[in-house]
């Protein structure tokens, strides 16, 4: 099995959710496969095509009507065969949906609705695509996102399948991957990630940088600004404040390290998403 590849997946400023429709015809190239993992949850939905589903839970084959799910930070892959293929892909934070709605699965899965609940998530994909094209405020965005979770809900606790030949090329991570999710403001340096792990720090050095594509204080640096940047995006904490609680303790470094990823400052970044909410009222 190849080593996963992280995959940085950027949401539109201010956007909880990212919609994309790809078309390739018949005789195109067959899509490279490659293992991949990322902070926002994935949804495809499938018209056209047929192959395999990859994840770390198994292994599914998928065809026209197939909705495949991966979780935030869930390696997964797609095998397509040749022929055309259609797809609709949808990308969202997990967090920016109400908590006391059903939870997707933890981990990926892939379900074939029957007949109305394809009909309800062409329905309502139709409907996200269009208020994302229209600069919907947010505020409604999440509630045709929160809407398609519940269809998608239930299409995997009806028609969901169980996959085949489960791998576990990220699985000596996950607590690592828990401790970040849950105390983002306690970053930790590479001995404690090992031990967290029970790995040796020279072989978790290793292995983090073939599996996650670059070092561990890199990679985890580039983590923190990510969060402090759907901070920003979504909240109105000072930016002082998002930067302690993304485990920055000198609003100069983490500015000069948000500078460096992004290319502005979190103060203008700040800007430029309030002007952008205001467009939108």
């Amino acid at each position: 099995m190849l080593p996963a590849l992280s995959e940085p997946v950027a949401l539109p400023p201010g956007r909880s959710v990212r919609l994309e429709r790809v078309h390739q015809p018949r005789g195109a190239p067959v899509p490279d496969r490659f293992l991949h993992f990322h902070g926002p949850a994935e949804l495809v939905f499938l018209e056209q095509g047929s192959g395999s589903f990859i994840s770390e839970a198994g292994e599914w084959p998928f065809s026209p009507g197939s909705v495949l799910y991966a979780p935030g930070m869930a390696i997964h892959d797609f095998a397509f065969a040749p022929g055309e293929r259609c797809w609709t892909l949808v990308q969202f934070d997990p967090l920016a949906v109400d908590p006391g709605l059903p939870a997707l699965p933890q981990v990926a899965c892939a379900a074939t609705p029957g007949s109305l609940g394809a009909q309800r998530m062409a329905l309502l994909l139709d409907w996200l695509a269009g208020s994302l094209a229209d600069d919907t405020p947010e505020a409604q965005v999440r509630v045709i996102l929160e809407a398609l979770v519940l269809a998608l809900k239930d299409a995997f606790g009806a028609h969901g399948g169980r996959g085949t030949g489960p791998t576990a090329a990220l699985s000596p991570f996950r607590p690592l991957l828990q401790h970040w999710e849950r105390f983002p403001e306690k970053p930790l340096g590479l001995t404690q990630a090992a031990s967290l792990c029970a790995l040796s720090p020279s072989y978790f050095s290793r292995r983090f940088t073939s599996t996650f594509g670059s070092g561990f204080v890199t990679y985890q640096t580039r983590l923190r600004l990510q969060q402090a940047a759907r901070m920003l995006a979504t909240g109105d904490l000072p930016v002082s404040q998002i930067g302690y609680r993304t485990g920055f303790q000198s609003h100069a470094y983490f500015s000069q390290c948000y500078r460096a990823v992004f290319g502005v400052s979190p103060s203008t970044h700040r800007k430029m998403l309030l002007a952008g909410r205001r467009s939108n009222e």
